[in-house]
C-alpha cells in the first residue's frame, strides 16, 4: 500500500486537536474531520469518503448519515490496519451519539497515527 508523501501531515495530536475543537465550539472538528477523512482515503488506497457529501447527507438527515459514516471509518481503519474490527466501529457509534464526534475521531486518529508511524518506519 502506498502513502503519499505527505504522510506526515496524517499525524496528529489529539489533545491539541480535543482543546481547539472545543474551544472553538465545534469549528475545529470539522478541519479534523476533513484531515480525517483525507488520511484514511489515503489508508485504503481509493477516494470512498468525501468531506462535503458528508456535511450535506448528514445535514439532510439530521445526522444519522454521520453515525453510518462513523462506523464505516472505524471499519476501514481496522481494515488497514489489518485487525478485526472488534469494538471500535460500534464504539465509534455510540460516542458520536453523545459526544459530536470529538472523540469518535480521537479514538480513530490513535489508529490512524499508528498506521502513518507503521507506514513511515516501514517506507526506506
Amino acid at each position: 500500500m502506498s502513502i503519499p508523501a505527505s504522510r506526515e501531515s496524517h499525524v496528529r495530536n489529539i489533545a491539541f486537536d480535543l482543546v481547539l475543537t472545543v474551544l472553538t465550539f465545534g469549528a475545529f472538528g470539522l478541519y479534523v474531520e476533513h484531515r480525517q477523512i483525507q488520511a484514511i482515503n489515503d489508508m485504503i488506497g481509493e477516494r470512498r469518503y468525501r468531506f462535503w457529501r458528508w456535511i450535506i447527507l448528514s445535514l439532510i438527515t439530521i445526522g444519522i448519515y454521520n453515525l453510518y459514516h462513523e462506523y464505516s471509518k472505524s471499519l476501514d481503519i481496522c481494515r488497514a490496519l489489518n485487525k478485526p474490527p472488534t469494538y471500535e466501529p460500534a464504539l465509534s457509534v455510540a460516542v458520536s451519539l453523545f459526544t459530536f464526534n470529538v472523540l469518535a475521531d480521537a479514538i480513530q486518529q490513535i489508529d490512524i497515527n499508528r498506521f502513518t508511524v507503521r507506514m513511515q518506519t516501514e517506507t526506506p
